[in-house]
């Protein structure tokens, strides 16, 4: 047997929590769960989507990064490159681990990753558990490992029962292949279930009861479909229990404003917005109405804020704020730009009046005296000044620019993002003239 000297992994880059993978249908492989009972670990603890971390083998360090799969998005895939060498997107990280290792040394030994990586350690799972709301379970009915995402929402009215949006999920063979059978609760109290086959949607079945939507599928006949969404589990209802406590015992506490250093306190934020700025929606073009502008106020004074304008109400509408501790040298500032005339109050005036005095310099400037003509090449050029530098601004200086070739794992990255069809549409006719492959475009992911 080779003998490995190892150095436990070291937190490069924590990555990020996403709701569709990590409280999704395959939230399994996600997290780490553990059937012992750790008292100074607290399991689950998540596998982050961008996640790096760092180990060293025979003191050479190979650098394992988490993706999306390649061949199932909803799934993780796992890169390990050590400098020069990187492996494929595979599905495990002993997996890839194991595929560099044994090019660098030329052995066919394997190597177990994940226990490799020590996310067990105290400042790594701290760091990996930042900003995690909830932590999925596990609960085990006739030979079936049930995974909980979600509890729903919760209420004085319902505490003790799940809500809308509460989902689980376990793995079960659906026409004769691996599958993950995705259970929820909808807004309407439809109970639903989709089953995922390589992170593709085969089927999907709706009713108004858990036993009956399960009858549909024809599968697992002999178990009740409230036993299946595990609804009325012991467990279940004591994670509600907990969480009830948890977000009501201490509502009555939370003060209506907040200093500079609440900030950072989600839990003070939240109650903040909800009670001065949750039924407000804007778009980018919305006109406040003064209502909605008292309540702006009111929030930026319950978060510290201070009104510094510089000028009457009746010159502009914009107002100026800050959060400073010590608001009166703001306010001194800017009452010395608006008074030295560098305060864009109204911009669109500003603008013109720039305009007309750069085309009144120009013309007093021609050569050909006061009769001659603008050439439409001088015309084109000012356009093109203007929208670079800006109207009346001296010409800003060219950007060094530094190209460096893409690394391969960045590549990979690069190329998964673009073959994932949630991130882009392919055109059914167009083709890059070089490459002679389809046009790609992005499509818009923005939500309001």
């Amino acid at each position: 047997m080779t003998n490995i000297h190892i150095t436990p992994g070291e937190l490069i880059a924590t990555g990020t929590i996403e709701s569709e993978l990590h409280y999704g249908p395959y939230l399994r492989d996600w997290w780490v769960f553990s059937k012992e009972n750790h008292n100074h670990i607290p399991y689950p603890i998540p596998i982050r989507l961008g996640l790096k971390i760092m180990i060293h083998l025979n003191k050479i360090p190979f650098i394992i990064h988490v993706v999306r799969y390649i061949h199932s998005p909803l799934q993780p895939g796992y890169i390990c490159e050590d400098g020069g060498q990187s492996s494929d997107i595979v599905t495990s990280s002993s997996q890839a681990i194991t595929s560099v290792y044994q090019a660098v040394f030329g052995t066919k030994t394997k190597i177990a990753g994940l226990s490799y990586l020590d996310l067990e350690q105290t400042q790594t799972f701290q760091k990996l558990l930042e900003g995690v709301i909830f932590c999925p379970f596990i609960i085990e009915i006739e030979n079936l490992s049930i995974f909980v995402g979600s509890l729903g929402k919760i209420t004085h009215s319902n505490h003790n029962i799940v809500g809308h949006n509460y989902t689980s999920s376990f793995f079960y063979k659906y026409k004769a292949k691996q599958s993950v059978f995705f259970q929820s609760i909808k807004d309407d109290n439809l109970f639903s279930i989709v089953i995922y086959q390589n992170s593709q949607i085969v089927a999907e079945y709706k009713n108004n009861s858990p036993n009956t939507v399960w009858q549909q599928t024809g599968i697992l006949k002999s178990i009740l479909g409230d036993t299946l969404f595990a609804i009325n589990h012991s467990i279940v209802l004591q994670k509600l229990d907990e969480a009830y406590n948890t977000k009501f015992s201490h509502q009555t506490l939370i003060s209506d404003k907040c200093t500079l250093t609440d900030w950072n306190n989600k839990t003070i934020m939240r109650h903040l917005f909800d009670l001065y700025l949750k039924k407000a929606v804007y778009g980018s073009n919305y006109e406040f109405r003064e209502r909605e502008v008292r309540a702006w106020r009111a929030i930026f004074r319950a978060t510290g804020c201070t009104e510094i304008t510089p000028y009457d109400k009746q010159i502009s509408k914009n107002e100026f704020w800050t959060n400073a501790p010590n608001p009166e040298k703001d306010r001194a500032t800017l009452k010395n730009l608006y008074e030295e005339g560098m305060l864009n109050v109204s911009s669109q005036n500003l603008t013109i009046k720039t305009f007309w005095d750069c085309f009144r310099d120009s013309y007093d400037a021609n050569f050909r005296g006061a009769d001659g003509k603008v050439s439409p090449n001088t015309i084109n050029a000012a356009r093109k000044f203007s929208r670079i530098n800006g109207p009346g601004c001296a010409a800003l200086e060219k950007p060094t620019i530094t190209r460096s070739k893409m690394s391969e794992v960045k590549e990979k990255e690069f190329k998964l993002f673009f073959n994932d069809k949630e991130n882009v549409n392919m055109s059914s006719y167009k083709v890059d003239t070089n490459t002679n492959l389809p046009i790609l475009y992005l499509k818009d992911l923005r939500t309001d």
